[in-house]
């Protein structure tokens, strides 16, 4: 059960998901052919995913990172 799409599809709109995360997910939603009507693509994702320090902790989306936090973040993605 998934309220927002249940709510969403109430107004006929044709809705998928897709894991934030991964392109191809992704871009396979964007480019389905559409049922009738607008689209939504509900998007599931992680704050901060990648970065072991950040990850879903709310606190990333307001604190900056300083010089040392910013070189171990570059490094986890990149090893990604």
């Amino acid at each position: 059960m998934d309220p927002l799409r249940d709510k969403l599809s109430g107004f006929g709109l044709d809705i998928t998901h897709a894991d934030g995360h991964e392109v191809e997910e992704l871009r396979c939603a964007l480019e389905a052919p559409a049922k009738e009507g607008p689209r939504i693509v509900i998007l599931r994702t992680v704050k901060g995913h990648g970065v072991s320090f950040m990850e879903d902790r709310m606190e990333w989306h307001y604190l900056p990172m300083n010089s040392d936090q910013y070189r171990a973040a570059l490094q986890e993605v990149d090893a990604a």
